[in-house]
C-alpha cells in the first residue's frame, strides 16, 4: 500500500509540472538584468516573462481548482482499482493509467490556456510593431519588456 501514499505526492508533482512546461521552472534562476542604454536596445523586439503571464491568466486559479479535484478523483480511482487487484505489476498498471488520466486532463484544461496567453503577446506584438518576442529569461540585454502589455491584453479578454 505504499504505492498509493505516493500517489499523492505524484499527483501534485504532475500539478507542479503544469508551471514547468508554462516556463516557470525559469522562474526561480535569477532573474538576468532586461534594462540596457538606450544605444543598446532594439524597438523590435519585445520580451516576456510567460510565468508571471500565465500567473495573471483570469483563468488560471479555476483550472488549478478543477485540476485538484481531478487529481483527487483520480487518486481515489487509482487505489480503489489497485486495491482490487492482487498483483504488484497490474497495482502499478492501474496507478499509471490514472496518472495518464490525470496528465490528459491537465493538458485538456490548460491547452486553452496557453492559447489565450499566447494570442495576447501576438496582439501586443503587432500593436507594438515587434517582429521577435523572446523569453526574458533567455535574454540578457535589451528587448522592450511587454509583459504587463499582455496582461493588460488578458484582462480585457475576459
Amino acid at each position: 500500500m505504499k504505492k498509493f501514499s505516493s500517489f499523492t505526492g505524484i499527483a501534485l508533482l504532475v500539478l507542479a509540472l503544469m508551471l514547468v512546461f508554462s516556463g516557470s521552472a525559469f522562474a526561480a534562476a535569477k532573474k538576468p538584468s532586461t534594462t540596457a542604454p538606450a544605444a543598446a536596445s532594439t524597438g523590435s523586439v519585445g520580451i516576456v516573462d510567460r510565468s508571471e503571464i500565465l500567473r495573471n491568466h483570469p483563468g488560471l486559479a479555476k483550472a488549478q481548482q478543477q485540476l485538484t479535484e481531478i487529481a483527487r478523483k483520480k487518486e481515489n480511482e487509482a487505489k480503489a482499482a489497485a486495491d482490487k487487484e492482487t498483483d504488484t505489476a497490474k497495482k502499478a498498471q492501474a496507478v499509471q493509467a490514472k496518472r495518464m488520466e490525470l496528465a490528459q486532463e491537465e493538458q485538456k484544461l490548460m491547452a486553452p490556456i496557453y492559447r489565450d496567453c499566447e494570442q495576447a503577446v501576438r496582439e501586443v506584438a503587432v500593436r507594438k510593431k515587434l517582429t521577435l518576442v523572446l523569453d526574458k529569461f533567455v535574454v540578457l540585454i535589451g528587448g522592450e519588456d511587454i509583459t504587463q502589455d499582455v496582461i493588460q491584453q488578458l484582462a480585457k479578454k475576459k
